[in-house]
């Protein structure tokens, strides 16, 4: 007897708390709740990417007596394929498993109804899913989830800790059949609610970016394109958008991943503005220094040529750009030598990861000028034996629409966190790289090349236009510019920036593989005609009035 009376005092004492908590998980069940992630929206506050309510449906099959009336009412709500089916009776039949999963992210309506039949062995857990209202629009620089709703891609994955909640505790009790006990549950641990992320991005720009980009790739055959629209002042992006042709289906769509930043290649021309806008900056030439220009000429061991045939005439800096002379291009960069040049480059962005940071983002290639051999050396001034990325390259042109200043591109205006509290992003890092006057000058030739030059199917009537082409030769994976079929591989670009007298948004347009066999395959005939059209959607939507003043290419 005195055994028991010391045994029951233990077990009132010493032993209560552990003896309560083992009898009440065996009425009670813990439930994780999800702390929300935080939306994406626009510049606007148009949401881009945001989590829905879901649930997830399992069953612990133990429980479970009949099994083919079960899962034919589970199948009957959730429309569940046929080999799901089989396995879920499967499991019921062998009940050596207490949990399995019947659907994840389904539809919180439908997870309601089967809550209220309060079937044996079928659980309900409230989830969320991602998803973009906008379909499409933007997937390529926001990125996507897994099925956990953990950032895997793009922004998702970048801002991903940002972003994601923290979870909570919930808990419930239940009957001995394992069916929840309704109004039974208790929340011990609140969730909190991720930040938002408010983008630079424009919503309605970067739809029509992507369709015209659509258009343009399906209409001529190419591989892919991407396009970048940036405020010239603070670097904002208002677009940046990738498609590319599916190797399946054959279909053009928005990828997935962000070509526009993590795939580097060679600039072709549009590298001369660097190049000259560099040397005017030094003041080693002016737009009217001249130059004898061959149409080809011996470079260490290469034969370099321009683009066409040509006699050996004399050629202004202006003329130079305008008319896209590599061999006159050659000419001003000798003028600076390799190593400045080369230091110019890099403080036009190239050679280094934009202030984005942007997962998988691309460094380009920009070697040292002690590294470069043969004509190498010399190429590099219109664009050849470097690589660099859409988006470095809109920023390194776009420092001359801002005056030569240079001025990071941005993605991420602000963020707002559970309690609504708004915080500004800093606006985006700046450096001098040309002087202003450089600039101006380089700004006006530019403005020469789409009205007489390379660039005129890039013209938009009534607006003052500045812009250069490229069409650079793609590596193959052979190791040299041809294909299998011993076809050269193009990548054909044009960037852009308008109204030229006071420029306020600049885009980029990159045309990946256009048809090697057409004329399509020139920046000025796949990539202009892009940004020609993107033009008036830019004006309606960013409100911008050109100067009735400003010379255009119809005025002269």
């Amino acid at each position: 007897m005195v055994g028991i009376i010391v045994r029951v005092g233990f077990l009132q004492t010493t032993e209560a708390g552990s003896l309560r908590s083992a009898g009440t998980d065996q009425w009670t069940r813990s439930i994780e709740l999800p702390g929300q992630r935080g939306t994406v929206f626009d510049r606007h506050g148009n949401e881009l990417a945001m989590s829905v309510p879901a649930v997830t449906v399992s069953i612990n099959p133990k429980l479970i007596d009949n099994g083919p009336a079960t899962v034919q009412m589970l199948d009957d709500l959730l429309g569940l394929p046929d080999d799901k089916v089989n396995e879920l009776l499967a499991d019921i039949e062998r009940k050596d498993r207490g949990f399995v999963f019947v659907k994840r992210q389904a539809d919180a309506a439908v997870g309601d109804q089967i809550s209220a039949m309060r079937l044996a062995g079928v659980n309900v857990d409230r989830e969320s899913r991602r998803e973009m209202p906008g379909g499409e629009t933007g997937r390529s620089v926001i990125g996507t989830t897994n099925i956990d709703g953990v950032g895997i891609s793009g922004l998702e994955l970048q801002y991903d800790g940002m972003l994601a909640g923290t979870g909570g505790e919930m808990r419930r009790e239940v009957a001995p059949n394992g069916r929840s006990i309704p109004g039974s549950e208790t929340v011990t641990q609140q969730p909190v609610s991720g930040n938002d992320l408010v983008l630079t991005l424009d919503r309605s720009i970067q739809y029509s970016t992507e369709q015209v980009l659509l258009e343009k790739v399906s209409e001529i055959g190419a591989r892919g394109a991407t396009a970048i629209v940036v405020d010239t002042d603070t670097g904002e992006v208002y677009s940046m958008a990738s498609v590319r042709q599916n190797d399946e289906s054959g279909a053009y769509e928005v990828t997935s991943g962000n070509y526009a930043a993590v795939d580097a290649y060679e600039p072709g021309s549009v590298a001369k503005v660097i190049t000259i806008s560099s040397a005017l900056s030094d003041g080693l030439v002016t737009p009217e220094t001249s130059y004898l220009v061959p149409w080809r000429k011996q470079y260490y061991d290469d034969l370099l040529t321009d683009s066409h045939q040509h006699p050996d005439e004399w050629m202004s800096v202006a003329q130079i750009l305008t008319e896209s002379s590599n061999i006159g291009t050659i000419m001003v960069q000798q003028e600076m030598g390799r190593a400045r040049h080369r230091d110019y480059m890099a403080a036009f962005g190239l050679g280094e990861k934009t202030a984005l940071d942007f997962p998988g983002e691309s460094t380009g290639i920009l070697k040292k000028a002690k590294d470069l051999w043969g004509s190498e050396r010399v190429t590099v001034a219109y664009g050849q034996g470097v690589a660099s990325t859409s988006l470095q390259l809109v920023a390194a042109i776009n420092t001359i629409a801002n005056d030569g200043v240079y001025v990071a591109p941005k993605l991420v205006k602000s963020t707002v966190g559970p309690d609504g509290e708004i915080t500004d992003t800093p606006p985006s890092a700046s450096h001098r790289v040309v002087s202003e006057q450089a600039a101006l000058q380089t700004t006006e030739m530019m403005r020469n090349v789409v009205c007489n030059g390379t660039a005129t199917r890039a013209k938009v009537e009534g607006i003052s236009i500045a812009g250069k082409t490229g069409t650079a030769y793609k590596a193959a994976d052979n190791g040299t510019y041809f294909d299998e079929n011993g076809d050269r591989i193009y990548y054909a670009s044009f960037v852009g920036f308008f109204p030229a007298d006071d420029p306020q948004v600049t885009v980029l347009v990159s045309v990946d593989e256009p048809p090697a066999s057409t004329t399509d395959r020139f920046g000025g005939t796949a990539a202009a005609p892009v940004f020609a059209e993107l033009v008036p959607t830019l004006i309606h939507e960013l409100g911008i009035a050109p100067n009735p003043g400003a010379p255009t290419c119809d005025a002269g």
